[in-house]
């Protein structure tokens, strides 16, 4: 179950086999397995409604009606295309609008189905289709009209008979949500970035023959991508810290099952930490905490970092001894009591552009105060073999670098 763990826990490693693999396959141009197309032809509109609809359903059980809307506008318009009496108009309208859609989607901020921003959402997307099926039944001639045009060089779009519109918006949405995935890497983005390519694919399949069963194969992988990612997202909430991002104490037990006999454990804390959060509030204490992970999280030597709880952290070091990362540790406290940390006075504007103004200036900028850490390190003996005994002989080497004087490390 380690591999499906780790599996999961990649943003981009399935969706990234899920693309390849539809691009192997309209390169080689591969036929299906005997059996398998017709299949595929004869139960096409059964099996998108069917893996359309799990898709949604299990983003709505986890909170993501984004997702729910992208796996519907998916199978709303692939039926869209198959039945329409000009699939050509049907296919480049499709094209336009539906990398459009998905992009939206990903970039709206999650607020459910049942309130008033999920109403709306989804609103606006049934008020498309009625009025695509409006221009459909009384103008059709717009929808023609879409697919007729051309004005990109050949050497674009000669590979595909995707109309010329539909080709920039897809390519232009596939840009920015590639960009953005680079940028926020959330299962998500990924997510819709490989539904909206495996559903390019699609397109380009259907352009040609709209009932091929390539066509309705690409479109169940568009689907799986989101699936994959819901389940993603549920992995990511499961073992990821909210307030700082790092792995939690799920994932730090899931690591402790499966160590091997050497390894260092670091434990490491805040120090007053409590008056720090008594004096200044629980928001700027999150502040600190995230501040303090945020550099934590980039500790060397193949360290794992987690948040144990609270204002402790812990780092494992798999095939390290204690001795070989005490320098380590030692330049992460340094970097952690070097980095200015300014508590902003309570009268500051609200306003971002005013609130730059304002520490700009000599008399508004906070007070300074300096965060320490302090790190106890442990590794396995004779005596204490179990990974939670060399978490407790780490907290124990913890308690003496506090008792020590703080801000300091201790073996």
């Amino acid at each position: 179950m380690v591999w499906l763990t780790r599996l999961f826990g990649s943003t981009w490693l399935l969706h990234a086999g899920l693309i390849g693999l539809a691009i192997i396959w309209l390169l080689l141009d591969a036929p299906f397995p005997e059996g398998f197309a017709e299949t595929l032809a004869a139960h096409n509109r059964g099996l998108a409604l069917t893996v359309g609809l799990l898709a949604a359903v299990l983003a709505l059980l986890y909170q993501s009606a984004n997702t729910a809307l992208q796996a519907g506008v998916l199978v709303a318009f692939y039926l869209w295309i198959l039945g329409s009496a000009e699939p050509e108009a049907a296919l480049a309208t499709a094209a336009i609008l539906l990398p459009i859609n998905l992009l939206i989607l990903s970039l709206l901020e999650e607020r459910g189905l049942l309130g008033p921003p999920g109403l709306v959402r989804l609103g606006v997307l049934l008020l498309q289709g009625l009025v695509i099926a409006a221009i459909e039944g009384q103008r059709p001639q717009l929808l023609e009209a879409l697919s007729g045009q051309s004005f990109l060089p050949k050497t674009l779009s000669a590979w595909t008979a995707i109309p010329d519109q539909g080709l920039v918006m897809l390519i232009l949405a596939t840009l920015i949500l590639a960009a953005l995935c680079l940028v926020e890497r959330l299962p998500m983005l990924f997510g819709a970035l490989s539904a909206l390519l495996c559903s390019t694919f699609a397109l380009h399949v259907m352009a040609n023959e709209p009932h091929a069963a390539a066509g309705t194969a690409l479109l169940l992988l568009a689907l799986i991508g989101l699936l994959i990612a819901t389940l993603q997202e549920v992995h990511r909430l499961a073992f990821r810290d909210a307030l700082t991002g790092l792995p939690n104490r799920r994932a730090l037990d899931a690591l402790l099952q499966r160590l091997g006999n050497r390894y260092a454990i670091a434990m490491m804390d805040v120090d007053h930490f409590k008056k720090f959060n008594d004096t200044y509030g629980h928001e700027v204490g999150d502040q600190v905490l995230r501040r303090v992970a945020q550099t934590i999280g980039q500790v060397r030597a193949g360290g794992r970092p987690f948040r144990y709880g609270g204002e402790e952290f812990s780092v494992i070091f798999p095939g390290r001894d204690a001795k070989s990362v005490l320098e380590v540790l030692d330049e992460l406290r340094q970097e952690i009591a070097d980095t200015p940390f300014r508590v902003r006075d309570p009268d500051r504007p609200e306003d971002h552009e005013k609130g730059v103004n304002r520490r700009k200036e000599p008399s508004d900028k906070g007070k300074a105060v300096q965060i320490t850490i302090s790190i106890g390190v442990a590794e396995p003996s004779s005596v204490q073999d179990d990974p939670n005994d060399v978490i407790q002989a780490a907290d124990q080497a913890l308690y003496r670098a506090k008792k020590a004087g703080r801000n300091r490390v201790a073996e």
